[in-house]
């Protein structure tokens, strides 16, 4: 049954790599995350980083306004970009969603199957980037249940370093874009649903080939960066310093 299930994936990656070529839509997804403890806050908020009040009040405001969002992923000719819709800005500032800024905040995920181009372009500490990423290592299981009336099989990442949920994606076939929300990608379909450890991606809205023509704009503003450079960026700017690693 195993060698059956690699022999068709095989088949479906293949296919893949040409009807992503022909296909064009946009994805419309909701992400939620589950509210946080006032212990959970309190542990964050009075770590000896945040050395002001202002800080610690800034930081509580933010685990304590968490807001679905819409996100967006569009494709076609084998490029794709995901990102989050723009906030409405009436009047005072707003509180930052936590929600919005786990989703992708002001990020823009870049995909070109063709020329192997991977990167997101982000704005942080002030500093324009666009910083590359790579197709993640999935285990493909049997599993299935339909999203949107599409057949989903599930996909667990086996390299996230998390101890407590390692994600699991739910992607499509039927749909053959290599494609998915942030840096979720590299699977022989596309990703209509993420669970991560306290959020859900899910798929709400699917638009196939539209009559409108949809054109990737390619993001181009910010210096190109590794993911490792920008890993030694964060815990250099970081106001916790550099996380000691456990042996």
């Amino acid at each position: 049954m195993k060698k059956k299930l690699l022999f068709s994936l095989c088949i479906l990656f293949s296919l893949v790599a040409f009807s992503q070529q022909q296909f064009s839509g946009r994805v419309t997804y909701t992400f939620s995350m589950q509210p946080f403890s006032e212990k959970t806050i309190d542990s964050v908020t009075k770590r000896p980083g945040l050395n002001s009040k202002k800080m610690s009040k800034m930081a509580r405001d933010m685990f304590n306004n968490i807001k679905d969002v819409y996100a967006f992923l569009e494709f076609a000719n084998g490029e794709s970009l995901y990102y989050i819709q723009e906030e409405m800005k009436l009047g005072s500032k707003p509180k930052l969603n936590l929600g919005r800024i786990m989703a992708g905040g002001n990020s823009k995920y870049y995909l070109n199957h063709t020329k192997k181009e991977y990167y997101y372009q982000t704005s942080t500490f002030g500093e324009e980037m666009l910083v590359e990423m790579k197709p993640k290592k999935w285990k493909i299981t049997q599993e299935t249940q339909s999203i949107g009336g599409y057949l989903c099989y599930k996909a667990i990442d086996i390299e996230s370093t998390n101890k407590k949920k390692k994600p699991v994606v739910w992607f499509t076939p039927q749909i053959p874009i290599n494609a998915g929300p942030r840096k979720n990608f590299g699977l022989p379909g596309l990703i209509l649903k993420i669970e991560e450890y306290r959020s859900t991606y899910t798929a709400i809205k699917i638009e196939l080939n539209p009559r409108k023509k949809i054109a990737i704009k390619k993001p181009t503003k910010g210096k190109r960066i590794s993911h490792e450079e920008f890993t030694k960026f964060l815990e250099k700017m970081s106001p916790f310093g550099k996380r000691k690693r456990k042996k």
